[in-house]
C-alpha cells in the first residue's frame, strides 16, 4: 500500500472470490460493517489510476466481510480483485482514536530501535493474512518488520516516528 496521491484511505484487502455471483472475501482495516454498510462507493486501485466500485451488500462475519457490487457480477470477474486493497474517501471514515491509526498515516515514519538506531523510513504496509508488515527502506536496504506488540514499542503518527525492539530482544 503505496502513499496516495489523492485523499483515500485503504478500509481493506480482498482475500479471494466468495461465491458464484462475484462476492469479494475482504479483511477489513480501522472500519466496522456498521459504517460500511452507509457506504455506496469505494475504490481500487488500477496502476497509477482509480476505480470506482459501487457497493451492492455487505454481509459481516468474525473476521472478514462479504462484499457485493454493481460492477462484479461473476467469480471469474471476482477473482482478478484478489488481494487488491478498497479505499475510500478518507472524509467518509471516523478519524481514528488516539492510540489508534491509518496504514497510510506510518508511509514516510523514521523508524528506529529503543537505542535510537536509525532503521529507516517506512515506505510500505502488507498485509498478508497473518499481521500486517511495515517495508522499512534504508539507502538500498529493505527491512521487514512485524506490526505487532513483540516488535512495536510505540508509534506517533502527528511526529511520524515508530520505535521497533531490536531484533535481540524480541
Amino acid at each position: 500500500m503505496s502513499k496516495n496521491e489523492v485523499n483515500r484511505i485503504a478500509i481493506g484487502v480482498v482475500r479471494k472470490p466468495h461465491g458464484v455471483k462475484g462476492g469479494l472475501k475482504v479483511t477489513l482495516f480501522n472500519i466496522d460493517l456498521e459504517l460500511l454498510q452507509q457506504m455506496e462507493q469505494l475504490f481500487v486501485k488500477t496502476g497509477k489510476n482509480w476505480k470506482q466500485i459501487k457497493l451492492k451488500n455487505v454481509q459481516g462475519h468474525d473476521d472478514y466481510a462479504i462484499l457485493h457490487f454493481d460492477e462484479i457480477t461473476d467469480r471469474t470477474e471476482a477473482d482478478m480483485y484478489r488481494e487488491q486493497q478498497l479505499y475510500a474517501d478518507r472524509d467518509e471514515v471516523p478519524a481514528p482514536d488516539e492510540d489508534e491509526f491509518f496504514f497510510e498515516d506510518l508511509i514516510d515514519c523514521e523508524v528506529m530501535d529503543e537505542h535510537h538506531n536509525a532503521k529507516g523510513i517506512v515506505t510500505d504496509v502488507l498485509t498478508p493474512a497473518a499481521h500486517e508488515v511495515l517495508v522499512v527502506s534504508r539507502d538500498h536496504d529493505e527491512l521487514m518488520i512485524p506490526l505487532v506488540e513483540d516488535w512495536i514499542v510505540s508509534i506517533d503518527v502527528l511526529e511520524k516516528k515508530i520505535i521497533v525492539r531490536s531484533a535481540e530482544e524480541v
